[in-house]
């Protein structure tokens, strides 16, 4: 499935220079597949892709003060596996070191305050899949989403308190719920197809059967709909951007849809 996504991001740069980390690339894995990509900083300014030890793509850039555009652009094929009808458990104890930390409580999903809830709600499936289908299923249902909420501080113990948030927090949940059960879940940041008001998406990837599985707890968008960008524990360290600086930001334009189905060809990466 070709994905055509893109976003601009526009700044004021009101210190004598900021620096920036963009973390907004398409990445590349075996379940995506970079066709064509274009990247362009106005005005011109120093630049270089970096890989990060997660082996995602980041764009690091620095501006001197005053207006500062990023324009990305990029086709992505996108090849993610059906889920099997049975995934076999894995052993927590026997997880790889890499994987293990994603059982563990993080800034923005208490897991730790779960158990209890978790267990009631969900112990009682066996397939370890349809636990993490049952915690989609659950989440979507009893919290209600707020468009347009900007508050980057509530966890996932605020979102089952209050019982609101946006994707963000849907994702905190439903990871901090998989935790709880002993079941790998890491935060994804990227574009998906669908949505409306069209925007970043937040959705989550459990460990099941020995692979990472992409899930939406939101908006149920099927995982072959859904480029990936940026990895981690919550979305503390799974920032779409860092900003090293004082800068004023001005509204995200994203987009992100279906694309013509194009030849496999050498990455077009243009840095102006």
């Amino acid at each position: 499935m070709n994905i055509s996504v893109g976003c601009t991001l526009r700044y004021q740069v009101v210190a004598p220079s900021a620096a920036f980390t963009f973390n907004v690339l398409a990445n590349t894995d075996t379940q995506q597949q970079l066709i064509s990509e274009a990247i362009l900083c106005a005005p011109e300014v120093p630049t270089e892709i970096a890989t990060t030890s997660k082996g995602e793509r980041v764009l690091r850039a620095e501006a001197r003060s005053g207006p500062f555009e990023l324009v990305y652009s990029a086709v992505v094929d996108v090849n993610r596996p059906e889920m099997p009808a049975a995934v076999p458990a894995d052993l927590p104890g026997r997880l790889p070191l890499t994987i293990l930390t994603y059982t563990l409580p993080s800034r923005y999903c208490e897991s730790d305050r779960f158990g209890p809830g978790a267990w009631e709600l969900f112990g009682k499936v066996e397939d370890r899949a349809e636990q993490v289908r049952s915690i989609c299923g659950w989440v979507d249902a009893n919290i209600e989403y707020v468009p347009g909420s900007t508050d980057t501080r509530t966890s996932a113990w605020d979102v089952w308190q209050a019982r609101r948030g946006v994707c963000r927090d849907y994702t905190h949940l439903a990871i901090a719920l998989c935790r709880a059960l002993s079941i790998p879940a890491r935060y994804v940041g990227g574009y998906a197809v669908g949505l409306v008001p069209m925007d970043f998406h937040a959705c989550f990837e459990a460990y099941l059967g020995g692979k990472w599985r992409l899930f939406d707890p939101t908006d149920g968008i099927p995982p072959g709909m859904i480029v990936a960008a940026t990895r981690g524990r919550d979305a503390a360290s799974a920032g779409l951007t860092t900003i090293f600086g004082r800068v004023v930001t001005e509204p995200v334009r994203v987009e992100c849809s279906l694309a013509a189905p194009v030849a496999p060809q050498s990455t077009g990466i243009r840095i102006e």
